[in-house]
């Protein structure tokens, strides 16, 4: 698969089979993770690999949307460091936060190329800091609720039109 066709065949999997992920794939997404941009190369994130299905069950059961995730064979919770080693004004415009999403992100778009069905999921931060043990210092970004999909789940998302969301030179200019 191409970066494209992956990009536009990844979809937000919520069922998953009994199938176990392997070391070695885990391995790779966590490397995809770890191959994201951030700002001057800083790699403030941190990733908590949730394999335990007791765990999973609690930690999906702190997502407001996520309860149903508990099914998902493997959990990543990515953090990242809230107080990143970089200038003010990155700082100050939170590229540390956003280079967390990115890596997030790269591994969602790995699972799908890899033959994986994953769900990007918001988490109380508050009670699963708790749970997993994580540091004052860092803050959640999100987790990666990763397995092998169900036979027949995916289905084509709706998706507007180019025309609607894209501007030129400035915001609401629809021609170049």
């Amino acid at each position: 698969m191409t970066v494209l066709e992956t990009i536009i065949a990844r979809q937000s999997t919520r069922d998953w089979t009994e199938e176990k992920v392997s070391d070695e794939i885990l391995a790779q997404l966590l490397e995809a993770g770890r191959r994201s941009p951030s700002p001057l190369n800083s790699q403030p994130w941190h990733f908590i690999v949730v394999r335990n299905k007791d765990a999973i069950k609690k930690i999906m059961g702190y997502a407001h949307h996520g309860a149903f995730l508990s099914h998902a064979d493997v959990v990543v919770v990515v953090t990242v460091e809230k107080k990143a080693k970089i200038d003010q004004w990155l700082f100050e415009h939170e590229q540390h936060l956003y280079s967390g999403a990115c890596a997030l992100y790269n591994m969602w778009l790995a699972s799908c190329e890899l033959g994986l069905g994953s769900c990007w999921v918001t988490l109380d931060e508050q009670k699963v800091e708790e749970f997993l043990s994580i540091p004052s210092d860092q803050k959640i970004i999100g987790s990666l609720a990763t397995g092998y999909s169900k036979e027949g789940y995916h289905r084509e998302a709706p998706r507007k039109e180019l025309s609607e969301i894209v501007s030129y030179e400035r915001y609401g200019k629809t021609t170049e």
